[in-house]
């Protein structure tokens, strides 16, 4: 029993990986997230748990306002039907194994910090561009959380002028996300958004397709915005960029072109891509699990 399982839980798939207790990976995969039902998505993750039968413990790492210590999800984010559950001891009580919980950009944060590009900084953030756009937030080298663990979800920040009502349509997640981009392409080209990757808009755009030219500018524009924002809210020596979008060679020198254009002072190497990619969610979760063990003075 020198392994542990973790799982990465997003909007579109579930990553999970056996890994060793140094983070190194040995074995990985993924299979579809069913997003309305959240009694499928545990019982997929407890059925890949059962083909490994010699764990020390699981790792999670979840979308939305996850208390860390209890498991206790406020908000499900991507998954609605996590809203006011709590998975730990949920988990817990199914495969009797020692299971933590922690907020998804933040186990990429902690991954960064652990393996990656922010071993050393004390001072940096973490943005997930993806299904929706999430953040996470290093301050003196402790993660922060926030009194109801909502801190770094930079996707609510409004970036398009203020309308009464729900602001889904002036907010980052939606004007600075794959899926705000496939809604609006979709809508203006007749087409359904479900039938559209972000690779056929970014292609399309690259075709020099009007309207994608339209959505995909404003895609990195809102992107910098909320860049260019972060950076004087916080004034983190390092701003990391991950999620799907984030294997596009382009987007770093995109958005750093972008955010120069709004203010000169922000160093161009201040604004990176995470180092670990799709990996980062699982091993950030299996990081969170050890800190969590050795704050309680005890072992996993």
């Amino acid at each position: 029993m020198s392994n542990y399982l973790a799982f990465d839980i997003g909007g579109t798939e579930i990553k999970y990986g056996l890994l060793t207790e140094s983070g190194d990976i040995l074995e990985k995969g993924a299979f579809p997230t069913v997003r309305n039902n959240g009694e499928v998505i545990l019982q997929d993750i407890l059925a890949k748990i059962s083909l490994f039968p010699s764990l020390r413990g699981v790792a999670l790492s979840a979308p939305g306002f996850v208390n860390n210590e209890t498991g206790f999800i406020e908000v499900g984010g991507a998954i609605k039907d996590f809203d006011g559950f709590n998975i730990k001891n949920y988990m817990e009580e199914m495969t009797k194994l020692p299971v933590t919980v922690e907020n998804d950009v933040n186990c990429v944060a902690l991954a960064e910090k652990w393996k990656g590009k922010a071993k050393e900084h004390e001072n940096f953030l973490c943005m997930t561009v993806g299904t929706g756009v999430g953040g996470a937030v290093f301050i003196n080298d402790r993660l922060y959380r926030g009194v109801s663990f909502g801190a770094g979800e930079f996707g609510y920040m409004i970036t398009h002028g203020v309308e009464r009502g729900p602001a889904l349509k002036n907010t980052l997640s939606w004007n600075g996300s794959i899926t705000g981009l496939r809604e609006r392409y979709a809508s203006r080209k007749g087409l359904q958004a479900a039938d559209l990757t972000g690779l056929d808009i970014f292609q399309a755009y690259e075709a020099q397709d009007p309207i994608a030219l339209e959505e995909v500018e404003r895609f990195y524009d809102s992107l910098a915005i909320g860049l260019h924002n972060l950076y004087f809210l916080f004034n983190p020596s390092k701003i990391l960029l991950g999620g799907a979008v984030s294997v596009r060679e382009e987007l770093i020198p995109e958005l750093r072109r972008r955010v120069e254009s709004l203010n000169g002072y922000i160093k161009e190497d201040c604004i990176d891509a995470c180092q670990l990619n799709n990996d980062a969610g699982m091993i950030g979760a299996l990081y969170h699990h050890h800190q969590t063990y050795a704050q309680q003075g005890r072992r996993d």
